[in-house]
């Protein structure tokens, strides 16, 4: 398990890049992301947040098949645990999933509200909620 917390750590990408998706409001990327997570759908997770020009195909379906195997069922519940508000426009969150079998996955995001929409500039999808809290 844990070199599957540093695999998720190395995931996280560096900064946002001209092709990453911006969206339209916040409400817009809380549904997108829930609704990846929730699903497990990672590569479109991860490809729209960031890691489409950062990761080979062959990469992001071998991740894939990892987080699938560390999270092996959907999950059910989803809260918003923390969110910080670092200027008008900067804000980072912490968000927790999980499911009947009692497994729990946890999201980290560093926001950046521009003119165009909301984009992620760094996220971390941890089984370890220390890892997410030490970014607060």
């Amino acid at each position: 398990m844990r070199w599957l917390i540093f695999f998720l750590v190395l995931l996280s990408p560096a900064s946002a890049s001209a092709e990453d998706r911006v969206f339209a409001s916040y409400d817009e990327y809380a549904g997108f992301v829930d609704e990846k997570i929730m699903w497990r759908d990672f590569v479109a997770l991860i490809n729209s947040l960031g890691g489409e020009d950062e990761y080979t195909e062959a990469q992001l379906n071998a991740t894939n098949a990892q987080l699938l195997n560390a999270m092996p069922f959907d999950f059910t519940g989803s809260a918003v645990l923390k969110r910080v508000e670092l200027t008008p426009d900067f804000s980072q969150e912490m968000r927790v999933y999980w499911n009947r079998q009692k497994s729990y996955v946890y999201f980290y995001a560093f926001l950046h509200r521009r003119e165009e929409g909301l984009v992620v500039l760094k996220f971390n999808l941890n089984t370890n909620s220390d890892n997410i809290f030490d970014k607060f």
